[in-house]
């Protein structure tokens, strides 16, 4: 397929920087009277008050579906693992409402929501340590991420965050300067942003100090184990690149095409930092042997079953999912936004998907030999 047959969706109609504000990428899309606006506010947490974006999260989700559940509007708060979003969509006629949420829900923390918001974060957490995977994957974002925070929290943490933490958190990241909008609709780009001032924190006001909470433990998940779970993790380098979707997509098929006596799957991980690609299964022991050998030589199977039909038919797949997925307003802007987040560019699907265009065997070949050369990181679970 040539780069010439890719429709260039994702390139921004206009990019607006504004000097000590935000910057902002329009994307005039879709013959609907719909509009989406998507703010990214990086955020790095500390080990020593590891999940505190999901107290600011859980207040601003709460905020925005107030008003946004007044007009029948879509509002949504998430944590990725490099920032803080927010994310409104409705009628362009009811543009004012959709400001007003992303307001409330880029306003400073309050204090008497706090414990519900506790509450929340150490629900979510134990409900990962009471499963076997979910265990699993936090010993290995520990092993891959040394010193880097658990995003989702640690016992520690949660139980020792304070509001004034959570303030701390928030004026530090919630400045114009560090936001990152995407708009798609046929709106003007200049309205919006004019709509935008004032957002978040005075960018000339001080932060507040306080001192993190001390001793943050770990969460040490005891789930009841009945297989033998196992993970291999290969950190990968650089940019996300075509080779390393084709590759992941190649592996995925080879799992779901070729099932044996157990369970495996294969993921791509993202890190504040990098990223990884990651092996898991689980198996009795009946099918431990089958499981542990698959794994271990996975890659060297990928490499076989490789050749230019399999990379055209994998390109295409991948092709056709950023372009459906871009097809709404919503879907567009979260592409190109978690994009954006990630590689620090609003024009980067467009980047990659020119550069899918292009993948071929050998490159993916070489992708997988590189990482054949090197040894995984390994946890696993026993019963």
């Amino acid at each position: 397929m040539a780069s010439s047959d890719v429709v260039q969706d994702f390139r921004p109609d206009t990019i607006i920087r504004v000097p000590g504000g935000p910057t902002l990428a329009h994307f005039e899309t879709g013959a609907t009277e719909a509009v989406v606006i998507r703010v990214s506010i990086p955020l790095a947490e500390s080990p020593d008050e590891a999940g505190v974006g999901h107290f600011i999260r859980h207040q601003a989700e709460a905020r925005m579906l107030n008003v946004t559940s007044r007009i029948g509007a879509r509002s949504e708060v998430h944590r990725t693992s490099t920032s803080l979003v927010y994310q409104v969509a409705g009628a362009t006629q009811d543009l004012d409402f959709l400001i007003w949420a992303l307001r409330e829900g880029m306003a400073p923390p309050e204090a008497g929501r706090h414990e519900a918001a506790r509450r929340e974060a150490q629900l979510v957490l134990d409900r990962r340590l009471e499963t076997p995977e979910g265990t699993l994957a936090l010993r290995l974002r520990r092993t891959l991420a040394p010193g880097e925070a658990s995003l989702q929290g640690t016992t520690g943490t949660l139980d020792r965050l304070q509001a004034g933490h959570v303030m701390a958190a928030w004026a530090r990241s919630h400045r114009p300067s560090e936001a990152r909008v995407v708009v798609v609709g046929r709106i003007e780009p200049v309205v919006v942003l004019a709509s935008l001032t004032g957002l978040g924190l005075d960018p000339d006001a001080p932060a507040p100090q306080i001192a993190p909470p001390q001793d943050s433990g770990e969460s040490r998940g005891a789930p009841e184990v009945i297989r033998r779970w196992v993970a291999y993790a290969y950190p990968l380098d650089g940019t996300r690149t075509a080779s390393a979707l084709v590759a992941a997509r190649h592996l995925s098929g080879l799992i779901r095409e070729q099932q044996g006596d157990y369970e495996a799957s294969v993921e791509l991980w993202d890190f504040p930092r990098g990223r990884a690609l990651v092996f898991s299964g689980a198996a009795y022991p009946r099918g431990l042997q089958a499981m542990t050998a698959r794994l271990t030589g996975f890659l060297e199977e990928a490499m076989s079953e490789l050749d230019e039909d399999r990379v055209s038919t994998l390109t295409g797949e991948l092709l056709t999912e950023f372009r459906m997925t871009g097809r709404t307003p919503w879907g567009m802007a979260e592409l190109v936004g978690q994009a954006w987040d990630a590689e620090g560019s609003p024009d980067e699907v467009d980047r990659l998907m020119d550069e899918l265009t292009q993948v071929g065997a050998e490159d993916v070949r070489t992708f997988l030999a590189a990482l054949r050369g090197v040894s995984p990181i390994q946890e696993e679970l026993r019963p």
